[in-house]
């Protein structure tokens, strides 16, 4: 099975530094055992910029162990898997 992505815009916040803060959630299908998922978000700023998100929290829909490799970046979200009961998860970002 191949990696699928689907966004989905969940709504802004203001922080206390006045900086608005985008949520989303990204449905993710396809993931594969170990380290070595990398998972493209597709997050931008609202004029097309790309954006890194400031949080990462991962809810597993499968029945599996998730969790962040490594730091997220301007383009990927990288995704740890233990076991292989399945390979689905929701990823909430805030960015």
């Amino acid at each position: 099975m191949s990696l699928s992505v689907t966004l989905t815009s969940l709504f802004i916040t203001d922080s206390l530094s006045g900086k608005q803060l985008r949520n989303a959630k990204l449905t993710v299908t396809g993931l594969t055992t170990g380290q070595a998922n990398t998972v493209p978000h597709g997050l931008t700023d609202g004029k097309g910029n790309p954006s890194t998100p400031v949080s990462v929290d991962i809810e597993p829909t499968s029945l599996n162990n998730f969790y962040e490799s490594q730091a997220a970046d301007s383009t990927n979200i990288y995704v740890g898997v233990d076991g292989q009961a399945g390979t689905s998860c929701n990823i909430y970002v805030e960015y």
